[in-house]
């Protein structure tokens, strides 16, 4: 292929392009382009059509500059064709064709002189520029854990797909190199993967690359054969259930990447990162524990200050989730792993593996707007452990599906980081760390669902209570301050203890009395009146008070003190409302298009009507509460 040309270059190049200069030969390209672009099956195994695609691509490359440099497609493409883009179109199809039909095993023996150094030039964009080693013949090798054991406890999500283990080896785009594995690993499952973006993105509205960038290589044999004209991470694809142990694999004709690791049978000094690892040449460095993996851009390990003490901390925050949610410290996969990309890989924050919802820019790939990677789990905005949270696909109440998830955020930075509760309950959705649990009880307190004696609205409709809102899940931050967070362990432990295979998990449809009960047996005391006050009612109270008294449980005087205290913190009259909104708000409420039954538009209609009837209604229905749990005693 050509050598890739200058930035500078490339631009003139587009915008004569954009102007017409060249349109004589894009007709000439679009014409060949379109012709490729239309029996794209032909390059599944037909050497000429392959041959006739790659020259295509060069002389695309050569007179127009490569896709997402050139001028033209430099800030992506629509998803929707535009008029005078169809020449880019086509490229595209061209790439992905290939991608998608030409790299297997079968044709890197077959059209190794076809495939030998073809590369796309856009490789220089993403996944980024990197030179071919030196010496081809060299071999690199690394230590992987070949195992993924069989999971204990309730599924989690991906709980069963192949596990993938980062070599520290990158692959140049178009070089052929050939991996070589014990005998163990033929045809048991395994596989290997060039390149760590897995995503799909043909759904986005918006081209930002190739789609499809990753490949996969079945070991069918001791050496594999494996290729990308992008180039690309390499990685071992462990199945599920697999048990091989830790395996040592060898590399030939493949670059070292910057790779910090910290797991059981293979830690990386500070010295060697410094000295060494990070010196290496690939474009995206891998950072992996026992507990916890990504991937980042090279260009951000300059803000990198101390990866011992960044995956000790994020090992940490995994800790957090697992103990929170009853699952062992160490499990068959990561907890959480994570990787940047130049696009969101859905239409908004999902869970995943890898979990990709941060964009960056690769014509900029030196910019981090996600610092938390490079600085710590403490550092991370509210969705990316709110994610974390949907993974554990944990039973709820219902109408908890997007209001439990963002308690790891709380328990992360309580448990693990020293982060009073108040502050770590209000950054746990929407980042709102002037918060107290006062403040968040007062939010439901005011409420007229509250007042009546109602449940909170969990209709799934604007005028929800509890999804993405911290009320949603106050349930459970009270009763890890009144009981700690082990009764939320103990819980969580005890259903995982009790799954077996086949169950089928409550995730939001947990029956309520009977995760009332458990609950309570968890923390030791009838938790019946917070769990009613939290807006959850028992459908049978009086047969889940039986049950409580046949368990020994009784009512707290620790629950009846809080919901005492509680009432201290309605407001009593409009001054004090104005007061609680500020509080709540104190940018203010961005009045512009604000829907008046949630968040801020909520508050804008409550502000001139709410009065002091509003707050003895809400003192009078917080002691019936009292009054039924605690009789006499409030």
């Amino acid at each position: 292929m050509k050598p890739l040309h200058g930035t500078s270059l490339l631009l003139g190049i587009g915008l004569a392009l954009a102007t017409g200069a060249l349109a004589g030969k894009t007709d000439q390209l679009l014409e060949k382009a379109e012709a490729i672009a239309a029996n794209l099956d032909r390059l599944e195994n037909n050497g000429p059509a392959i041959t006739a695609a790659f020259k295509l691509i060069g002389q695309y490359d050569t007179e127009v500059g490569p896709l997402f440099i050139n001028g033209a497609t430099r800030n992506g493409m629509p998803r929707s064709p535009k008029d005078g883009m169809e020449l880019h179109y086509a490229l595209i199809a061209i790439q992905q064709g290939l991608i998608d039909k030409t790299y297997t095993s079968e044709n890197l023996e077959k059209h190794k002189s076809l495939l030998d150094g073809a590369a796309f030039e856009t490789s220089a964009y993403f996944p980024g520029a990197v030179k071919s080693p030196a010496n081809p013949s060299a071999v690199e090798t690394a230590k992987v854990n070949a195992s993924q054991t069989t999971a204990w406890g309730q599924p989690v999500s991906g709980q069963d797909s192949p596990a993938r283990r980062p070599t520290g080896c990158y692959l140049a785009p178009g070089d052929i190199a050939v991996v070589r594995v014990p005998s163990a690993l033929v045809d048991t499952g395994y596989s290997i993967r060039v390149g760590a973006h897995s995503w799909d993105l043909s759904k986005k509205p918006s081209i930002k690359r190739l789609d499809r960038v990753s490949i996969v290589y079945p070991i069918k044999k001791r050496d594999t054969l494996i290729a990308n004209p992008l180039g690309g991470g390499i990685y071992l694809e462990v199945p599920y259930e697999a048990d091989a142990g830790v395996v040592t694999l060898a590399m030939k004709n493949v670059v070292r990447a910057p790779f910090f690791s910290a797991r059981s049978f293979d830690l990386t000094t500070l010295d060697a990162w410094n000295k060494t690892e990070r010196t290496h040449p690939a474009p995206w460095a891998d950072f992996e524990t026992d507990k916890f993996m990504m991937q980042i851009p090279t260009a951000w390990l300059d803000q990198v200050e101390d990866p011992v003490a960044l995956m000790a901390d994020f090992d940490q925050a995994m800790d957090a989730v697992s103990e929170l949610f009853g699952h062992p410290l160490v499990r068959s996969k990561t907890v959480l792993y994570t990787q940047p990309d130049v696009n969101m890989r859905g239409g908004a924050n999902f869970p995943g593996y890898p979990q990709s919802n941060y964009p960056y820019n690769a014509n900029k790939p030196g910019e981090c707007r996600h610092t938390w990677m490079v600085k710590g789990p403490q550092h991370a905005d509210w969705t990316v452990f709110h994610e974390v949270g949907h993974s554990q696909f944990c039973s709820k109440f219902r109408g908890e599906v997007e209001a439990l998830v963002n308690l790891p955020t709380a328990a992360i930075l309580n448990m693990k980081f020293g982060w009073s509760l108040d502050k770590a309950y209000g950054h746990a959705v929407m980042d709102m760390d002037q918060l107290t649990m006062e403040d968040i009880a007062a939010m439901w307190m005011v409420t007229e669902n509250f007042r009546q004696g109602k449940e909170m609205d969990h209709s799934n409709k604007p005028g929800d209570e509890m999804k993405y809102q911290h009320r949603g899940f106050g349930k459970y931050i009270e009763i890890a301050n009144l009981f700690g967070w082990e009764a939320l362990s103990r819980f969580w432990h005890t259903d995982n203890a009790n799954w077996k295979e086949g169950d089928k998990v409550p995730n939001n449809a947990d029956p309520t009395d009977d995760r009332i009960l458990r609950l309570s047996k968890a923390a030791g005391a009838d938790l019946t009146p917070l769990i009613h006050f939290w807006g959850i009612q028992p459908e049978h109270p009086t047969a889940l008070a039986a049950a409580m008294k046949k368990e020994g449980l009784k009512p707290s005087r620790k629950i009846l003190e809080r919901l005492q205290h509680y009432k201290t913190a309605i407001p009593m009259d409009n001054d004090a409302f104005r007061q609680h909104t500020h509080l709540v708000y104190p940018k203010g409420l961005n009045r512009r298009n604000n829907n008046p039954l949630f968040g801020p538009g909520w508050y804008e209609v409550q502000l001139p009507k709410y009065n002091e009837e509003h707050g003895k209604a809400a003192q009078a229905a917080l002691q019936d509460i009292i009054d039924l749990y605690f009789p006499g005693m409030g």
